[in-house]
């Protein structure tokens, strides 16, 4: 009866030690599969995305984002760009999706990609078909140079380093600073003045090359007109700009290249207002490059300072 009693016993504490061992084995393996904790981020128009591991697939829509996007290690499965872009090798393998202002979405949805990232006014009229395909995107604002260094935060968020974001931002402070420090600081006045085939309108506050002026200490004629308040580019009287009469005029056009004066010849410089100003009298009327200040640069926004500060300065 004894060694009846014995032996249950034993079985009774082997089934409680099976047991007890299960229900600590299940306790480590649930903390093993506990989900990381998601990095939400908001890009420009207060689109969030949170974000739980590191796109594979990322569909970049213009080439200077996605240079920075690349200089933070981020690899790029789909780019959109112009005709005239010369590929560099880490868009070497990248699928093309079509112009920066006409992306073709079919190939952006074919590429089945983990995030979509493009520029907040040219590219947000996709946002809805990227929602029905359930693509997670971020579009941002890109044009000053806090845009750039918003960005730059954002892409570090999303490749789990906010230390190299940091370190990226930092280097090209430093280098904005030298060129600042390096030519005599000017309350010059000036304006500047975007063309187009169908007519002439006025760069204003928030627009690059009017962020890059400010930076150099240079006085807008048109303080009061921002982007936020009148839209991308108010429209442009030459009686006015006469009256304000600046020190400097800009000029900015996407017209191919060699056709970029023709743009202003008929519409502005034949005009009589235009010959009495003096910044023409001064030869003070700069046209500029449109990879620095049209498209966005980016990474190189100290070139762009350098360049107008160079012009202006060294007149």
């Amino acid at each position: 009866m004894m060694d009846f009693i014995e032996n249950n016993i034993k079985k009774y504490i082997s089934v409680f030690c099976c047991i007890f061992l299960l229900m600590l084995t299940g306790c480590s393996i649930n903390k093993e599969i506990k989900e990381p904790a998601a990095v939400i981020i908001t890009d420009t128009a207060g689109h969030q995305e949170a974000i739980k591991e590191m796109p594979k697939r990322v569909v970049i829509l213009t080439t200077s984002l996605a240079e920075v996007y690349h200089e933070l290690g981020g690899e790029i499965t789909g780019i959109a760009c112009g005709p005239e872009y010369d590929k560099p090798t880490y868009l070497a393998n990248s699928e093309y999706v079509g112009l920066p202002y006409a992306i073709n979405m079919e190939k952006v949805v074919a590429i089945k990609p983990d995030m979509v990232i493009g520029l907040n006014a040219l590219h947000n009229r996709y946002a809805s078909i990227l929602e029905q395909n359930n693509i997670p995107y971020l579009f941002f604002n890109f044009s000053t140079y806090d845009d750039v260094k918003n960005t730059i935060r954002a892409f570090a968020l999303i490749k789990g380093n906010k230390e190299n974001g940091e370190r990226l931002i930092s280097d090209l402070d430093k280098r904005m600073e030298e060129t600042i420090k390096k030519y005599p600081k000017t309350e010059k006045t000036y304006a500047a003045i975007h063309g187009t085939g169908s007519g002439i309108s006025l760069e204003v506050k928030g627009s690059i090359v009017c962020d890059v002026a400010d930076k150099l200490g240079f006085l807008n004629v048109f303080p009061e007109l921002t982007m936020k308040d009148i839209g991308n580019k108010p429209p442009f009287s030459l009686e006015e700009l006469a009256m304000k009469n600046p020190d400097i005029i800009f000029l900015t056009t996407m017209a191919k290249p060699g056709l970029e004066e023709t743009i202003f010849a008929n519409t502005l410089m034949a005009q009589p207002a235009w010959k009495e100003m003096k910044a023409v009298k001064n030869h003070q009327i700069y046209l500029l490059p449109q990879n620095l200040f049209l498209s966005g640069p980016g990474l190189n926004y100290p070139d762009a300072l350098e360049y107008m500060a160079k012009k202006v300065c060294e007149k």
